[in-house]
């Protein structure tokens, strides 16, 4: 029924207390701050606190100088782009034109056309050869996530864990020289596509201007150092969907979202490239009070490696789910995975890396992390898209935190905001609301899903209250709001509350 043993209760109701910032103060500068000891509060700002220097938190937090310097000018800048003239307002998409010309609609046709003209001999040939090379790895998998407990929050990195890495590593080992050789086939054709283009419409000096919008993002920490990070989210993923389904999903990021990456969304060889601020907020919690512990539920429900059977079948229906497992002792920062696609269509559902830094972690004795969002009340999640990550579809600096509402949508107070700071194109296949990719795509589709989540924060809200599950459930239904959709601001339906 998705109730809550008695001690989560305990655990979720101490998380939204004040904590003792002078114990913890005392504990920082004594170098024996726990995890567990720290929350993140909207009083401390503990993301503003300066405590090791510049090379030592970007170790710790996955940054590189570049991004950082590109993100801090941007703020300098009011903090939507790096033009002054577009202003402070990041609680608002950021205006974004869409190039109707005949040229970017012909270089977006060109683009479906030479992305068909690859793809679907590349499908039949990979895929159930990745299939089947996928299984015996993940079958191991699945034994150990049958031995987590319902409930279990982080997966501890013991001697078992390592054990069954090392063997789940060797056994995928021939998966991973079919998704290099996969790679490596998309270049060459990314290439030969792209720079034939270039040449036939002699766009040279666009395609500087592009390469220029993609460097902030080149230098991120590489995925095939972090492949432990990637077994941990795989087990919390394979606990929220099931083997077949993330044998699936894998498959389809391995094979197919390099190419949707590189050649769809940010190819420079065919794109006009640029910075596009788009944000979601939803409508207001502000009666899931505090703050603080509004963002507890939602780390919990995002960041627990095993959720409790109730919560777990709610999740595996939604169309995205995000897992950011806790960072290992060392970094603020680890690697998770998005889930998203329609359960009713295999081909859109896909798994997603994301490098990810969690503003409650204290690791390394430091707490301190950018904030790109003028609305920002909490931070919770920083989430880098790197150009050098091929495994997720976009490249941009994204960032989840409890809003203010911003001068631009105020009714909104105490929601969950979104910003994305998107490298996009202007074209309707790269930045259309319409489109199956890019960055309106996304906007579209964050303004669809984030009620669906909200939804699931009430209702852990009110059974942490001590409500009874049909309670707690009908009011959730009863708050139920979802938003018009559209470049700008995304308005609550005034009209329609409630399921």
């Amino acid at each position: 029924n998705g109730g809550f043993p008695h001690s989560e209760v305990e655990l979720s109701r101490s998380m939204s207390r004040s904590n003792s910032r002078e114990a913890i103060g005392e504990m920082q500068m004594k170098g024996h701050m726990r995890e567990s000891d720290f929350h993140v509060t909207t009083a401390e700002r503990q993301w503003e606190k300066v405590t090791v220097d510049e090379t030592t938190r970007m170790r710790l937090n996955g940054e590189s100088v570049q991004c950082m310097a590109h993100m801090k000018a941007m703020k300098k800048a009011g903090g939507v782009s790096l033009r002054e003239a577009d202003g402070a307002d990041t609680s608002k998409d950021q205006d974004w034109p869409l190039d109707e010309s005949c040229f970017a609609k012909c270089a977006d046709m060109y683009c479906l056309i030479t992305t068909g003209f690859w793809l679907v001999p590349k499908a039949l040939i990979f895929v159930i050869p990745m299939l089947l090379l996928e299984l015996p790895a993940l079958v191991l998998l699945r034994s150990y996530v049958a031995t987590l407990k319902p409930g279990t929050d982080k997966v501890r990195r013991s001697s078992r864990f390592w054990m069954s890495f090392v063997l789940a590593l060797c056994l995928f080992f021939p998966a991973l020289i079919l998704a290099f050789l996969s790679l490596m086939v998309d270049y060459i054709f990314y290439w030969l596509f792209g720079i034939t283009f270039c040449i036939f419409t002699n766009r040279y000096c666009a395609v500087r201007r592009s390469m220029k919008a993609l460097n902030p993002y080149r230098n991120g920490p590489w995925i095939i150092s972090h492949l432990p990070d990637i077994y941990v989210a795989l087990i919390g993923q394979t606990a929220r969907q099931g083997i077949f389904e993330i044998a699936w999903s894998l498959s389809n990021m391995l094979l197919f979202v390099p190419w949707f990456k590189y050649y769809v969304n940010v190819n420079p060889w065919l794109q006009n490239l640029d910075h596009r601020l788009t944000t979601q907020i939803t409508t207001s919690m502000s009666d899931i009070a505090p703050a603080e512990h509004c963002a507890s539920i939602m780390q919990e429900i995002i960041s627990r490696a095993k959720h409790h059977p109730g919560r777990a079948r709610k999740v595996h229906l939604w169309s995205f789910v995000p897992h950011y497992p806790s960072p290992p002792p060392g970094r603020r920062y680890a690697l998770g995975l998005h889930r998203g696609g329609k359960n009713t269509n295999p081909l859109t559902q896909v798994v997603l890396i994301v490098h990810t830094t969690h503003a409650n972690s204290c690791h390394g004795n430091s707490t301190e992390q950018h904030v790109a969002s003028n609305s920002c009340q909490l931070p919770m999640y920083r989430v880098i898209l790197w150009y050098n990550n091929p495994y997720h579809f976009l490249t941009a600096w994204v960032e989840a935190s409890v809003s203010t509402g911003g001068p631009s949508q105020p009714e909104k107070v105490d929601g969950g905001e979104h910003p994305m700071w998107i490298v996009s194109s202007t074209s309707p296949l790269g930045a259309g609301r319409t489109s199956f990719t890019g960055s309106g795509y996304i906007d579209s589709f964050f303004d669809y899903w984030l009620p669906v989540f909200q939804h699931e924060v009430r209702y852990s809200h009110h059974r942490i209250a001590g409500k009874s599950h049909q309670e707690a459930l009908q009011i959730a239904n009863d708050m139920y709001q979802e938003v018009h959709s559209k470049d700008g601001i995304s308005r609550p339906i005034a009209d329609k509350v409630g399921l």
